[in-house]
């Protein structure tokens, strides 16, 4: 599969750190939670989800292509 582009990216989650602390929840928890839904849907885990931490919060983004097959398309 061809690298994603970045205009090929959506967020799936958004969390502030406060709010996954609180819920235990780290960010590798939820980016490897991720991986794995990829890896179910039969994409190349690293090349459709990516982890961006910013400003206090933790966003997940998945490729395009992975939202698509979430969405059954």
């Amino acid at each position: 599969m061809p690298a994603v582009r970045d205009d090929e990216w959506t967020v799936a989650e958004s969390h502030t750190l406060a709010e996954m602390e609180e819920q235990g929840v780290s960010a590798k928890w939820l980016e490897k939670k991720w991986l794995d839904v990829a890896d179910d849907m039969a994409l190349i885990p690293e090349n459709n989800v990516r982890i961006v931490e910013e400003n206090g919060s933790v966003r997940i983004e998945v490729s395009m292509y992975l939202m698509e097959c979430m969405r059954g398309f």
